[in-house]
């Protein structure tokens, strides 16, 4: 069972990694994805709710749609459209929606035990919500490319501002739940001071985490920035949240699991994102650079606020914690077999070497997590994605891994996954 969803995983990664290849205005961007602006969105969307303490099943909703939206790009491109003839929006609604549905339905047919639970939801204050926070993204990004000097980013960044003052100005925000939330972050963009807001300052992070990339030692093929990341692991939070719940009756809090995933690896925005195999070396490189990390995470405090940041402090903790951890450990090695398989990287077959066994050892602090039942499934299906990654880049391509590996290690690696097969009590021991 374990296997057959990590297989699944493996076809959600390469569905995502399709998706990141959907540019927004792009000719005059070669950079920023639909998905770098819909976490922006969703980034300013949370910051609201949070301020306003406005949290409810629907709000929730709305935004888990939204993100697994997201993933369907890879098989559409980029759905955002903007007509001159307001009449032909409803039309063009309707089969923008029966498409994304059709998609899903397609992408769940190739699925053993996950599925994407998609639905089609009405218009709400919630759904008009995020809709305001994708113009104020769009708006970031183009900021963020004209002070990179694109001349041609400073014209649309001035269309966005107007079309955006006009839009929500003559009182057509009367009746708006998050009214006075619109009108200040308006006047503060039509002021030129909206950089003085606790909303520019959190997207400046986000965009920051734009910038700085995982596997920084590694020849990658498709680079993972962590504003990526921290979308891959939403998704399959979402997806595997769905089947705790359905197949093993986990009662998982899915607001606390996608805030904890949004937010884990903030605290990288400075650009200290360490390799695995430094961080932890030893004891010693453990505490340094877990110090530095919280270094990060303080200064952190006066940029995104106390609400959010407190979501970064706790994000290992709790039954949430430990899913966010098995899904954060499982997708970084499923990355090495991604750039094997998928994209022809011989290369990461190097990176076998940083499979170690013992980095897993961390999970078995389930034994002290109440909230989960099934303990045993959690520790197998680390256990499985082990085996599953190391075994597919070990014997991938003999003649490429006798290049990284002499025959000695590559039969010590082999017995190691042989004797974890044989005993699975073995895997969380400390390795010799």
């Amino acid at each position: 069972m374990e296997k057959l969803i990590l297989e699944d995983l493996f076809k959600v990664l390469l569905g995502i990694i399709d998706s990141y290849n959907s540019k927004i205005l792009q000719n005059i961007n070669e950079k920023y994805t639909i998905i770098d602006k819909s976490m922006l969105s969703a980034y300013l969307y949370i910051k609201i709710l949070e301020n306003r303490n406005e949290r409810n099943d629907l709000s929730v909703e709305v935004l888990r749609n939204y993100l697994l939206k997201q993933s369907i790009y890879g098989e559409t491109g980029n759905l955002a459209l903007e007509f001159t003839d307001k009449s032909k929006m409803d039309l063009y609604n309707k089969v923008i929606n029966e498409l994304i549905v059709e998609k899903f339905e397609y992408k769940n047919r190739v699925m053993k035990r996950l599925k994407y639970d998609y639905k089609i939801l009405d218009n709400n204050e919630f759904t008009n919500l995020l809709k305001f926070c994708e113009s104020i993204a769009e708006i970031s990004i183009l900021n963020k490319l004209a002070r990179r000097g694109n001349k041609e980013a400073e014209e649309y960044l001035k269309i966005r501002k107007n079309k955006l003052v006009s839009i929500y100005t003559n009182n057509a925000l009367n009746g708006d739940k998050f009214k006075d939330e619109k009108i200040n972050i308006i006047y503060h963009i039509k002021e030129e001071k909206f950089e003085e807001t606790d909303y520019f300052k959190l997207l400046e992070v986000a965009l920051k985490l734009r910038d700085v990339y995982r596997y920084s030692t590694l020849t990658t093929v498709l680079p993972e920035n962590v504003l990526f990341h921290q979308y891959i692991i939403s998704v399959t939070c979402i997806l595997f949240a769905d089947y705790l719940k359905r197949e093993l009756n986990e009662n998982i809090n899915i607001y606390t699991l996608l805030l904890k995933a949004l937010f884990h690896d903030f605290g990288e925005y400075n650009g200290n994102e360490i390799v695995t195999q430094v961080k932890n070396y030893n004891e010693d490189t453990i505490a340094m650079f877990g110090q530095m990390q919280r270094t990060d995470e303080e200064q952190l405090r006066g940029r995104i606020g106390d609400n959010l940041y407190n979501i970064i402090s706790d994000s290992t903790d709790g039954a949430e914690g430990y899913i966010l951890e098995i899904l954060d450990k499982v997708t970084a090695i499923m990355k090495l077999w991604i750039e094997v398989k998928y994209m022809g990287n011989n290369t990461y077959i190097k990176a076998t070497c940083s499979v170690f066994q013992s980095r897993f050892k961390r999970f078995e602090k389930i034994k002290k997590i109440d909230e989960l039942k099934k303990k045993n499934f959690y520790l197998d299906f680390v256990r499985e994605a082990y085996i599953y990654v190391k075994e597919n880049l070990i014997e991938y391509n003999p003649e490429i891994t006798l290049e990284y590996f002499t025959k000695d290690e590559i039969e010590v690696m082999r017995n190691e996954i042989n004797e974890i097969k044989k005993d699975k009590n073995i895997f969380l021991k400390p390795c010799n």
